[in-house]
């Protein structure tokens, strides 16, 4: 059982030492893994971290390569793994001391599972406003944040839907990853942004297809550094309109014979956002009213706004898709192991 952390960034070298940097000191007596970092065409001092890793660790590996998106670093990462277990994460997490221990020892005796995640909890930098508490939900398993990629399940070992395996810390079987078709498109640059697509969650839509299981492990525990930039409405309204792209890109694929259009429940869990997407002032008060208070009028029209960015974000990619045929032949590849955009 070997682990490969694959590691894409772009311009965050700061963040992405400091997440390094926990995965080294938490682990010094294991050995059964590697670290691949795919830069994705930093400008800072990345490469410069970078290089000091790799010169000081064996198990330290470095790429550079700046086709747009972040599927450059995953796909990169993945045709480059040594190990048997890939185990993806974004460059602003911390990971806990329990973390790689427990993707191993869960990985080689649970044979029956093929993707693993834990709590994605919040390291805020400053104090969060009122109102993002509202923009967590409650499900049968615990709660989460999709707008923040955060997640918190509890503290049992328990079986979940793998549309619950989010990027930030994202572990599969790698003969699992490739027979699956790999990621989707994600977080590409805005000049980019219609050929965007649904990331993992095409991925995971045909686990749920094919009946591949998913456990969450409280152990497999990551911190998500939530700075201030990302606690205003003007970020929540990128992230909406971004959710957007997402969604057209599914709904695309889907009507065309391609991923499986599991039930609606399933779709609900992908993503936060899909809560949001057609609910009238009524449902969001349903859906965000806590302890039985009444929901502030100020979380009611923000909800509101970021529905309206959300369709914006829908007909955005639903008007490039039918007037650019690069866009049409993008959104309709079988997978995208040849992660080259369109010329």
């Amino acid at each position: 059982m070997f682990i490969s952390i694959i590691i894409p960034t772009i311009n965050r070298a700061d963040l992405l030492e400091q997440t390094i940097n926990t995965i080294i000191k938490n682990n010094k007596q294991f050995t059964a893994f590697e670290i691949i970092v795919v830069d994705n065409g930093s400008t800072d001092n990345t490469q410069m971290v970078c290089k000091k890793f790799q010169q000081e660790y064996s198990f330290f590996t470095y790429y550079y390569d700046n086709t747009p998106g972040l599927l450059t670093g995953r796909h990169l990462g993945a045709s480059k793994a040594k190990g048997n277990i890939l185990a993806f994460i974004d460059d602003d997490i911390l990971v806990s001391d329990t973390w790689l221990t427990t993707i191993h020892q869960t990985m080689a005796t649970r044979n029956d599972i093929d993707f693993l995640t834990g709590p994605n909890l919040p390291f805020y930098h400053s104090y969060p406003p009122a109102w993002l508490q509202y923009f967590w939900t409650n499900n049968t398993n615990g709660k989460h944040c999709g707008w923040l990629s955060l997640l918190d399940f509890g503290n049992e070992v328990k079986e979940i839907s793998p549309n619950y395996v989010w990027g930030l810390n994202f572990i599969i079987r790698k003969n699992t990853f490739e027979t699956l078709g790999g990621f989707h498109p994600d977080n590409i640059a805005k000049q980019f942004q219609h050929f965007q697509g649904d990331g993992e969650t095409g991925l995971t839509m045909k686990a749920i297809a094919k009946n591949i299981k998913a456990l969450y492990h409280p152990a497999a525990m990551v911190y998500h550094q939530v700075p201030t930039s990302r606690m205003n409405f003007e970020y929540f309204d990128n992230r909406a309109f971004y959710q957007g792209v997402c969604n057209s890109f599914t709904d695309i694929r889907l009507k065309n014979g391609f991923g499986i259009n599991i039930n609606e429940s399933e779709q609900q869990k992908t993503s936060f956002y899909k809560k949001v997407k057609n609910y009238t002032k009524h449902k969001i008060k349903k859906l965000i009213l806590t302890n039985k208070n009444t929901t502030p009028q100020e979380v009611i029209e923000l909800f509101d706004r970021f529905n309206k960015k959300l369709q914006e974000g829908y007909q955005f990619h639903q008007n490039a898709y039918h007037t650019n045929p690069l866009v049409q032949k993008w959104t309709l590849q079988e997978n995208y192991f040849d992660y080259k955009l369109p010329q």
